[in-house]
């Protein structure tokens, strides 16, 4: 039954979809408020992808980003990962309510080897869960991007957004055969706090480990500023500025040149 959810108009880096929550969840409710979101994924997709791609959302939470994808991409798949038991209604209704692309729902976190493994599930919200074995509170199966590419019949991923409250870098480690198959758009969340608390993972790692398979990456920060990276010193920059209380950013891995600029993003 979902008679009980709550519905919301809500723009998603200038898409208009309708979104499903709890009466609760407090994640959903800062998004009805607000009337819109800041999804830099959303954004890059329209700038870099074709008519028809294979989208992976993984860490899909209530599904405002998935449901923009297949709306913006009506020729193209969605595949929306999500590993918290309880958001999984809100994001079935939301998916339910989408237009555009065939959406498929995949119940399970993402990470390095398939598995099952312990989730945090935050009371305040569905947009703050984690994979921890030292914090979570409930068993959830795992699997790897590669895995669900096989499992899923999928010929090839075009993009590729990865928030999972610490765990990217483990997503991108089980996702080796598919970056070196397909080679597709990554957009991944920095999140220092996050990276080192749940994910053991320093962000100069995460870094390197993406600009070894990657040629071209940008930082895109919440005021919607690009910073592409040419080199080592734009890494320690951005870094810099993580430590000093930026505290979120997104980046962005291609393997062709990153052309847009922060004009791109006005449409906030």
């Amino acid at each position: 039954m979902t008679s009980d959810l709550q519905i919301s108009e809500l723009n998603v880096s200038g898409i208009d979809v309708e979104v499903a929550g709890e009466d609760d969840d407090l994640y959903f409710q800062q998004c009805a408020e607000q009337g819109k979101i800041f999804e830099p994924a959303v954004r890059v997709a329209d700038l870099m992808l074709g008519d028809a791609p294979v989208v992976f959302d993984i860490g899909a939470s209530i599904g405002a980003v998935t449901a923009a994808f297949a709306k913006r991409f009506p020729n193209g798949r969605v595949v929306a990962f999500e590993a918290a038991p309880s958001v999984h209604r809100s994001l079935r209704e939301t998916v339910r309510r989408s237009t555009g692309a065939p959406i498929s729902v995949v119940e399970s976190a993402v990470g390095s080897q398939p598995g099952v493994m312990r989730f945090h599930e935050d009371g305040n919200g569905s947009g703050w869960g984690f994979l921890s074995e030292e914090l979570g509170g409930v068993s959830v199966p795992v699997t790897t991007v590669d895995n669900a590419v096989t499992s899923l019949g999928i010929e090839r991923v075009d993009f590729i957004k990865i928030d999972v409250e610490g765990g990217e870098l483990g997503v991108l480690q089980g996702a080796t055969s598919t970056l070196t198959r397909d080679r597709p758009v990554v957009v991944f969340e920095v999140n220092v706090f996050c990276l080192w608390r749940y994910g053991r993972t320093l962000p100069q790692d995460l870094f390197a480990w993406v600009r070894d398979r990657y040629p071209h990456t940008a930082v895109v920060d919440g005021e919607a500023t690009v910073t592409h990276v040419e080199g080592d010193a734009t890494v320690n920059h951005v870094l810099h500025l993580l430590g000093a209380g930026a505290a979120v950013v997104d980046v962005v891995a291609s393997h062709t040149p990153i052309e847009f600029d922060s004009d791109d993003f006005l449409i906030r």
